[in-house]
């Protein structure tokens, strides 16, 4: 994460500011949107920057600063909670609340036992531990327990999102199996992880969720079209196809829900 950049888009919060103001974030946002084929930000030279979609505005800054935002009330509770490490907020939505996980924490639940808090220096008990569930939900991964069943790995890491930047180092040398929601934002973040191996969990019946109306989202994937790519590897197409073919998207609590079983 790069508070230049997000104290730059805060800047847009009430004027438009002229492109000089903005010079990092306007030549990362320049790249991104030539890369993505995408257009949100208009800034040129001795001009005054506009945002000209917040939607795509605020998922390039989700994606490039691995945070979720989606409003510029969660830039300024991202950058006022980075000096507030013993104030950690779990919740069950990691993409429409900010969720206070930091650098300097990563977020582990061994199988039948409390969740636990790893700074960087205690992460060397773990290093027998290559085999990782990674939940990206707060409300699914405090209650893990009661899904267990469906996983052969012992021990969970809370991701909150893009997860911050210890967990994902730490999540590089380790065997990942993904249980997160099976939307547009969530194949996003899949993409985005470096792991020694990684699969998505995908339960064998899960086209019924995606067709039946009791179970699926249409709010939800009607707010993160826009941030489809045009590209995804192999690993997510099959979500990728559904969320296509119904115009919807799954999220994960719905899966082993016991009125859904």
């Amino acid at each position: 994460m790069n508070k230049t950049i997000l104290k730059q888009a805060l800047l847009f919060e009430d004027d438009n500011p002229v492109s000089s103001k903005i010079k990092d974030l306007g030549e990362l946002a320049s790249k991104y949107q030539n890369e993505n084929e995408l257009y949100f930000l208009h800034a040129k030279r001795r001009e005054k920057a506009v945002i000209k979609n917040r939607e795509l505005f605020f998922g390039f800054l989700s994606q490039t600063q691995q945070v979720t935002v989606e409003s510029f009330e969660d830039i300024h509770n991202i950058l006022n909670a980075t000096c507030r490490s013993d104030n950690i907020k779990f919740s069950g939505d990691s993409k429409s609340n900010f969720v206070r996980v930091f650098d300097n924490v990563v977020v582990i639940k061994k199988r039948g036992e409390i969740a636990k808090l790893y700074q960087s220096g205690d992460l060397h008990e773990l290093s027998m531990i290559d085999k990782f569930v990674a939940i990206e939900n707060g409300e699914t991964f405090l209650n893990i327990d009661k899904f267990a069943e469906y996983f052969d790995e012992d021990y969970f890491i809370y991701l909150a999102g893009y997860a911050n930047t210890l967990t994902r180092t730490f999540l590089k040398t380790k065997k990942v199996h993904f249980f997160i929601d099976l939307d547009i934002e969530s194949m996003n973040i899949y993409e985005s992880f470096e792991c020694e191996s990684k699969a998505l969990h995908i339960p064998k019946d899960i086209e019924q969720y995606f067709s039946d109306k009791a179970y699926n989202n249409v709010e939800l994937y009607k707010k993160q079209r826009a941030r489809m790519k045009n590209v995804y590897s192999q690993d997510v197409m099959p979500i990728i196809e559904l969320i296509q073919k119904y115009n919807t998207v799954v999220e994960q609590e719905i899966l082993y829900d016991e009125g859904s079983a």
